[in-house]
């Protein structure tokens, strides 16, 4: 299957391009606000509550008279709804009413240990890289690739997934941590990052926020089928957006942040953590906006050309390769519409429409075919 990432014409997308990059965004980089949020409320269930309380009364190292218990909880119930945002944000039991200055202390210090809970086990923001299964929206030729003026790159799958390059993988970050469960953490990165169907839905449907709290409070799933419901329901928020965004046929890329309660507090990945190189033979052909400059594709078609000369010449150990197609991108005069227009194939050397063989290369392209090739020689082979 082929994805396809919007670019403009830029420093920044021809580096993208030159080095083999994509970088991970964050939802406060997207022009989406609602991007990536995720939708958790409290309700008023007194028996999660209670455990919360009882939770974090173990991590004072105090205890909590049981006549205090119940009133707590029940102090607690009475705040909700509330969104798990505005729970972390401010300690619940500061303004508990009580008449014992000792208790005052006591509940206090509570709602304090509360907030640091809840704080550790907020839902993680994710990091993504954006592609559409799109590839003649004129909305995204117009929003992504600067009204036209830019260029389309495209990207083949391998097993639904785009690999790190094999020479510049970034297996793991590493932290130095005071309330870890270790003074340094590492967290694995892993080898390919799966391409995930967005969801567009006309409104959100918001999930428990007990979710996200420890197993001691929530308790354990009753079986797989189960864990695995709650599992797909804490994933659903990543992969939604508004239906005014389903003209973006999205799919992306995600980058999950460790686990918080490994590392004692909430992780966030730097910006150079969040820069990646993929693995070139995966980009297999670009498209020329309609109102991309002589000069700049030009500019493109050279680095095109530095890039197809150094795959016939890397020693990757095993790879699997595939031909790389370019398109122009034509505005029709009879309709609003966008046509894309191959105009030439790459393989060894380039291969223009006009060549006998190009109707058939650009087949086995668009069937998936490609080769393998490692220390044994090469042989051919289809990817779906």
């Amino acid at each position: 299957m082929h994805f396809y990432r919007y670019r403009p014409y830029s420093e920044v997308s021809l580096k993208e391009l030159m080095y083999n990059e994509m970088y991970f965004s964050s939802s406060e980089e997207c022009n989406d606000p609602f991007d990536g949020k995720t939708f958790y409320v409290f309700d008023s269930d007194k028996e999660k509550w209670t455990k919360l309380v009882q939770l974090s009364v173990e991590r004072t190292n105090a205890k909590i008279p049981d006549r205090l218990l119940s009133p707590l909880a029940d102090y607690l119930c009475k705040q909700c709804p509330m969104t798990f945002d505005e729970a972390a944000r401010r300690n619940l039991l500061v303004d508990y009413p009580s008449s014992s200055p000792n208790d005052n202390v006591l509940i206090s210090f509570i709602g304090m240990k509360i907030q640091d809970i809840l704080r550790v086990y907020k839902p993680a923001t994710r990091n993504f890289v954006s592609f559409s299964t799109d590839k003649s929206e004129p909305l995204m030729w117009s929003h992504y690739a600067d009204k036209h003026k830019g260029f389309c790159l495209i990207f083949k799958a391998i097993n639904g997934a785009l690999n790190q390059s094999p020479t510049q993988k970034k297996k793991n970050v590493s932290r130095t941590t005071k309330n870890g469960i270790a003074p340094n953490m590492s967290c694995a990165i892993p080898e390919s990052f799966k391409f995930t169907k967005i969801d567009y839905e006309p409104e959100v449907k918001p999930l428990s926020a007990f979710l996200h709290l420890p197993v001691y409070i929530t308790g354990e799933a009753n079986d797989k089928e189960e864990a695995s419901r709650i599992l797909k329901e804490k994933e659903s928020h990543y992969k939604q957006k508004s239906v005014s965004w389903q003209y973006e046929s999205e799919y992306r890329l995600m980058l999950q942040p460790p686990i918080p309660w490994l590392f004692g507090e909430h992780f966030d990945y730097t910006q150079q953590e969040r820069l990646f190189h993929y693995q070139p033979s995966q980009l297999v052909g670009i498209i020329y906006g309609a109102r991309t400059e002589v000069s700049e594709k030009n500019r493109i078609k050279e680095i095109l050309k530095e890039r197809s000369d150094w795959l016939s010449y890397s020693a990757i150990e095993k790879t699997i390769e595939f031909n790389f197609v370019e398109f122009e991108a034509k505005l029709a005069t009879n309709q609003r519409k966008v046509e894309i227009i191959p105009t030439g194939l790459m393989t060894y050397h380039t291969i223009p429409v006009s060549d006998p063989d190009f109707n058939r290369l650009y087949q086995e392209w668009q069937d998936g075919w490609g080769w393998e090739r490692h220390n044994k020689g090469i042989r051919k082979i289809k990817v779906d």
